[in-house]
């Protein structure tokens, strides 16, 4: 793979580590949000398939399988989301590259920055609901806590990512009110969080 592109969907874990790793700002930490939420929902799927398997759980099946083809589908989305995350900080860089002599040249540049920041912004938001829905899938299975403490945690990365790409919006702007919008996600993927660690502490030993 060309390292001066994002990573591609097809793109190996071992890729996206070694991408993530080099001393460039693309993929960065948003692109590791984003995959760690695919990581989660793949434990999601995992232990739905398992629990639509086994006879004991006969009850639930529908609500397991229910669970995978959802999970199956974030995990879809969540690596595009990835990989878009990439796109835009690559942006974010060459707008960084622009010459900034002449008074237009800096106000091309400042745009260029802007929009670029807007763009993670709603990839981040769109990482943050995709994380706060697999912590929701998995907060009610015991055996995907995994799923949910890393959803949770890539949830609150992805939050934080929206607050810091808005920092210089103005209060009328329409990305404003996308950093309450952040906050509310990020309490429904810790709530999740707080049930599955209840859920597991009341499991028998």
């Amino acid at each position: 793979m060309p390292d001066n592109h994002a990573p591609t969907r097809s793109a190996s874990l071992n890729d996206w580590a070694r991408l993530i790793a080099r001393p460039t700002i693309s993929p960065g930490g948003g692109s590791a949000a984003a995959a760690t939420g695919v990581l989660a929902a793949a434990v999601v799927e995992m232990v739905a398939a398992l629990t639509a398997g086994r006879e004991t759980y006969a009850p639930v099946h529908d609500e397991a399988r229910a669970a995978r083809a959802r999970a199956e589908g974030l995990r879809q989305e969540l690596l595009t989301l990835a990989s878009a995350d990439a796109e835009a900080l690559l942006r974010f860089e060459e707008a960084l590259a622009l010459p900034r002599g002449e008074t237009t040249e800096r106000e091309l540049r400042e745009r260029r920055k802007r929009d670029a920041l807007r763009e993670a912004a709603e990839i981040q938001r769109d990482v943050l609901a995709g994380c706060a829905e697999v912590a929701a899938l998995g907060s009610a299975m015991v055996d995907a806590g995994t799923a949910v403490f890393l959803a949770a945690a890539a949830a609150r990365s992805a939050a934080r990512a929206v607050v810091i790409n808005l920092a210089g919006e103005s209060s009328d702007s329409e990305f404003a009110g996308m950093v309450s919008a952040a906050e509310g996600r990020l309490a429904e993927a810790e709530d999740a969080e707080r049930a599955a660690a209840r859920l597991l502490g009341e499991r028998p030993a």
